[in-house]
């Protein structure tokens, strides 16, 4: 398994996306407690997005950003990574 960093700009915001939000966060949700999606942001002007996945290959991330309810507007940029750190990977002793 490897990380990849998906960067996308998103469209001026329409109905029919605002429609689809709620369905596309329970799936961001979904993936987050599975551990495939590590993190996912979205830029103060809504104008981008990141996702960092954790996934098999680059074609595995494409297909879960294709069961996206909001993949037809997105155009992502997949870029694999040497590695992700986030708090809960750094261990700390436990002095107890």
């Amino acid at each position: 398994m490897y990380y990849f960093q998906v960067y996308s700009k998103l469209p001026e915001l329409t109905e029919e996306m605002m429609e689809r939000i709620p369905a596309h966060r329970k799936k961001i949700d979904r993936l987050l407690t599975l551990g495939r999606l590590v993190s996912y942001g979205v830029s103060a002007e809504r104008d981008a997005l990141w996702m960092t996945f954790y996934a098999a290959d680059e074609l595995s991330v494409m297909d879960i950003i294709a069961d996206l309810p909001l993949s037809e507007f997105l155009n992502p940029e997949i870029t694999p990574l040497m590695f992700q750190l986030t708090p809960d990977l750094v261990t700390t002793p436990s002095w107890n």
